[in-house]
């Protein structure tokens, strides 16, 4: 993360009126620290379900009655009623499993208890604003749904093969046009201390593991597309902020511009073409999302064909390379205002990341 910690406050602005605002989230989450810290300095309350906190400190409670249903989520900071809350951002989860203490015998029972229980409670929250609705969000880690719904409003898509089948991989990679691989899923390993990670990568007949590997590791087959220059388009509602990504200058950037992401220091703004602008609000639509980040490539032909839409992804770096669109400051508004055709209204001293994360720092809520 890079310190930010020299240059001007700025003043704050104001909603309109106050929100509470519920932020699912775990330990060392950047964004929901930074977030939620900034959305208290607007005069916000923000409360945190820590999903890493289940279920050794944190529980859930649904009550049904006459009265209608009513949830209680409670925690080391005390109880968190769903008639309190007005706003849920479902930020991070946690995927929960059984604690130590459990008889191995009963292990596999309660973890699946517990795994239903965290898709349950989010019923008690049913009326309120989510970002993004909790069953919209897992049925939009499908990237063979994305792509269907995609396809089907009109948006250009690579030539795609997601299979297990060696067959049908083998026969897919020979035909004529070079080739990429991406996981059907992102995943991280720890190797004695050295973190890896997933990233696309060119793939050729010759580079296939065997066919029981093939059967056993499902994967995303792509037509690489010539790039120009690549984009990443964030929606908070019907606003979009993005960046122009000259992953060209990038090590690695003609496969996977993350590879080199360190390297950037400042991208221009992007501004999409009217009809890719709709059309991701009409994917969002299909998807039942509200908010979303967008990867394109654009060709030397001025195509734009997408890849990729992650509702939950990161969203802050595109403001630290162009302090110019005040993502923060739209991202707070989206939370307050709490609709879906949301958009921005612009301020003459919008709340910066630059600043808030300074403030953060200085209140021990983040580290270096």
């Amino acid at each position: 993360m890079p310190d930010n910690r020299e240059g001007p406050r700025r003043p704050l602005t104001r909603p309109i009126s106050p929100a509470t605002i519920l932020i699912h989230t775990v330990d060392g989450d950047f964004h929901a620290a930074v977030a939620g810290h900034a959305l208290r300095e607007r005069g916000n309350q923000v409360m945190e379900w820590r999903g890493d906190r289940v279920p050794a400190g944190n529980s859930c409670t649904l009550k049904f009655s006459a009265g209608g249903l009513e949830g209680a989520l409670h925690t080391a900071d005390g109880c968190i009623s769903s008639s309190d809350v007005d706003v849920v951002w479902y930020r991070r989860r946690r995927i929960l499993s059984a604690p130590p203490y459990i008889d191995p015998l009963d292990a596999e029972f309660a973890t699946e208890e517990l795994r239903m229980s965290e898709r349950s409670h989010p019923e008690a929250f049913s009326r309120e604003f989510w970002v993004n609705p909790h069953a919209s969000s897992l049925l939009c880690e499908s990237k063979a749904r994305q792509l269907r719904y995609a396809q089907e409003i009109g948006i250009d898509i690579p030539r795609t093969l997601i299979s297990n089948d060696p067959g049908d991989i083998r026969q897919f990679l020979a035909e004529g046009s070079a080739c990429i691989y991406k996981p059907l899923g992102g995943f991280v390993w720890d190797e004695e201390g050295v973190v890896r990670k997933t990233y696309t990568a060119a793939v050729t007949s010759s580079d296939l593991p065997s066919d029981r590997i093939l059967r056993a590791t499902p994967g995303v087959f792509q037509q690489k597309i010539e790039k120009s220059y690549e984009v990443r388009a964030q929606f908070f509602g019907h606003s979009c902020f993005a960046v122009r990504i000259e992953s060209s200058t990038l090590e690695g950037g003609d496969i996977d511009w993350r590879l080199d992401q360190r390297s950037i220091k400042r991208c221009e703004p992007a501004e999409l073409p009217m009809e890719v602008q709709a059309s991701c609000i009409a994917l969002m639509a299909r998807l039942g999302i509200v908010s979303g980040g967008f990867d394109f490539i654009v060709t030397p032909d001025d195509d734009w064909c997408f890849m990729e839409v992650n509702e939950a992804g990161q969203f802050f770096f595109i403001e630290s390379w162009c302090p110019d669109l005040p993502v923060l400051d739209a991202f707070c508004q989206f939370l307050e205002c709490g609709r879906k055709d949301f958009t921005y209204a612009p301020v003459a001293n919008p709340l910066t990341l630059k600043d808030i994360t300074v403030s953060a720092y200085e209140h021990g809520l983040i580290s270096k």
